[in-house]
Protein backbone atom coordinates (compact mmCIF):
# COMPACT_ATOMS: atom_id res chain seq x y z
CA UNK A 1 0.00 0.00 0.00
CA UNK A 2 1.95 2.77 -0.97
CA UNK A 3 -0.33 4.95 -0.77
CA UNK A 4 0.44 5.74 2.90
CA UNK A 5 3.84 6.82 1.96
CA UNK A 6 2.48 9.20 -0.66
CA UNK A 7 0.32 10.79 1.68
CA UNK A 8 2.54 11.12 4.41
CA UNK A 9 4.82 13.24 2.30
CA UNK A 10 2.08 15.03 1.38
CA UNK A 11 1.35 15.66 4.77
CA UNK A 12 4.91 16.49 5.49
CA UNK A 13 4.95 19.15 2.58
CA UNK A 14 1.62 20.73 3.64
CA UNK A 15 3.19 21.36 7.54
CA UNK A 16 6.29 22.76 6.03
CA UNK A 17 4.61 25.18 4.02
CA UNK A 18 2.24 26.38 7.21
CA UNK A 19 5.03 26.47 8.98
CA UNK A 20 6.29 29.20 6.77
CA UNK A 21 3.44 31.47 8.23
CA UNK A 22 2.96 32.62 12.10
CA UNK A 23 -0.78 32.64 11.81
CA UNK A 24 -2.64 29.75 10.62
CA UNK A 25 -5.12 28.47 12.96
CA UNK A 26 -6.23 25.36 10.70
CA UNK A 27 -5.25 24.15 7.20
CA UNK A 28 -9.41 23.86 6.18
CA UNK A 29 -8.94 22.53 2.76
CA UNK A 30 -6.10 20.41 0.80
CA UNK A 31 -6.83 20.32 -3.12
CA UNK A 32 -5.06 17.31 -4.05
CA UNK A 33 -4.70 16.40 -8.08
CA UNK A 34 -4.13 12.51 -8.73
CA UNK A 35 -3.45 11.12 -12.26
CA UNK A 36 -5.06 7.84 -13.26
CA UNK A 37 -1.99 6.58 -14.04
CA UNK A 38 -0.26 6.46 -10.46
CA UNK A 39 -2.48 3.72 -9.53
CA UNK A 40 -2.90 5.40 -6.18
CA UNK A 41 -6.81 4.86 -4.53
CA UNK A 42 -8.32 7.43 -3.83
CA UNK A 43 -9.86 5.46 -0.73
CA UNK A 44 -6.61 4.39 0.64
CA UNK A 45 -5.58 7.94 0.23
CA UNK A 46 -8.36 9.73 1.94
CA UNK A 47 -8.16 6.87 4.90
CA UNK A 48 -4.47 7.97 5.15
CA UNK A 49 -5.03 11.52 5.29
CA UNK A 50 -7.57 11.17 8.50
CA UNK A 51 -5.85 8.87 10.28
CA UNK A 52 -2.12 10.83 10.07
CA UNK A 53 -3.92 14.11 10.66
CA UNK A 54 -6.52 12.48 13.30
CA UNK A 55 -4.32 14.26 16.14
CA UNK A 56 -2.89 17.30 14.57
CA UNK A 57 -4.55 20.44 15.74
CA UNK A 58 -3.57 22.43 12.39
CA UNK A 59 -4.82 20.06 9.69
CA UNK A 60 -8.68 19.60 9.79
CA UNK A 61 -8.51 15.11 9.47
CA UNK A 62 -11.68 15.97 6.67
CA UNK A 63 -9.74 18.65 4.93
CA UNK A 64 -8.90 16.39 2.08
CA UNK A 65 -10.06 16.80 -1.05
CA UNK A 66 -8.76 14.66 -4.49
CA UNK A 67 -9.32 15.86 -8.70
CA UNK A 68 -9.04 12.93 -10.44
CA UNK A 69 -6.65 13.17 -13.42
CA UNK A 70 -7.47 11.50 -16.92
CA UNK A 71 -4.77 10.38 -18.76
CA UNK A 72 -3.98 12.13 -21.90
CA UNK A 73 -1.12 10.92 -24.75
CA UNK A 74 0.55 12.44 -27.46
CA UNK A 75 1.29 9.70 -30.54
CA UNK A 76 5.28 10.56 -31.95
CA UNK A 77 4.04 8.96 -35.20
CA UNK A 78 0.75 10.23 -36.18
CA UNK A 79 0.52 13.10 -34.09
CA UNK A 80 -2.64 11.58 -32.29
CA UNK A 81 -3.78 13.44 -29.38
CA UNK A 82 -6.28 12.19 -26.60
CA UNK A 83 -7.19 9.28 -24.00
CA UNK A 84 -5.13 6.20 -23.55
CA UNK A 85 -7.00 2.40 -25.26
CA UNK A 86 -7.68 -0.03 -21.92
CA UNK A 87 -8.07 -3.52 -22.51
CA UNK A 88 -10.49 -5.38 -20.33
CA UNK A 89 -9.39 -8.21 -18.33
CA UNK A 90 -12.38 -9.84 -16.69
CA UNK A 91 -10.93 -12.55 -15.08
CA UNK A 92 -8.72 -9.82 -13.00
CA UNK A 93 -11.46 -7.25 -13.47
CA UNK A 94 -9.43 -4.31 -14.11
CA UNK A 95 -8.87 -2.10 -16.87
CA UNK A 96 -5.34 -2.15 -18.06
CA UNK A 97 -4.11 0.56 -19.62
CA UNK A 98 -2.23 0.03 -23.38
CA UNK A 99 1.03 2.52 -23.46
CA UNK A 100 0.50 2.77 -27.18
CA UNK A 101 -1.20 4.83 -29.84
CA UNK A 102 -5.08 4.07 -29.64
CA UNK A 103 -5.04 4.99 -33.39
CA UNK A 104 -1.62 3.72 -35.22
CA UNK A 105 0.14 1.63 -32.32
CA UNK A 106 2.64 3.77 -32.37
CA UNK A 107 5.24 4.73 -29.16
CA UNK A 108 3.31 7.59 -26.86
CA UNK A 109 4.24 10.18 -24.71
CA UNK A 110 2.16 10.70 -21.63
CA UNK A 111 1.11 14.36 -21.61
CA UNK A 112 -1.23 13.37 -18.05
CA UNK A 113 -2.06 11.01 -15.83
CA UNK A 114 1.25 10.75 -13.82
CA UNK A 115 0.65 13.64 -11.72
CA UNK A 116 0.10 14.25 -7.46
CA UNK A 117 -0.05 17.31 -6.96
CA UNK A 118 -1.16 19.73 -4.11
CA UNK A 119 -3.04 22.15 -5.97
CA UNK A 120 -3.88 24.60 -3.25
CA UNK A 121 -4.67 25.20 0.50
CA UNK A 122 -7.36 26.91 1.96
CA UNK A 123 -6.41 28.31 5.56
CA UNK A 124 -7.78 29.68 8.16
CA UNK A 125 -5.63 32.62 9.62
CA UNK A 126 -5.98 34.57 12.39
CA UNK A 127 -6.74 38.21 11.43
CA UNK A 128 -4.01 41.15 11.93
Amino acid sequence: MHELSVITSIVQVIKAEVGKRDDVRLVKEVHLEVGELTFLGHEALEFGFRTITASDPIIDQDALSITPIKARVKCLSCNYEGPLDYAEREEYHLRLPRFCCPECGGEIEILEGKECIVKNLVLDVEEA
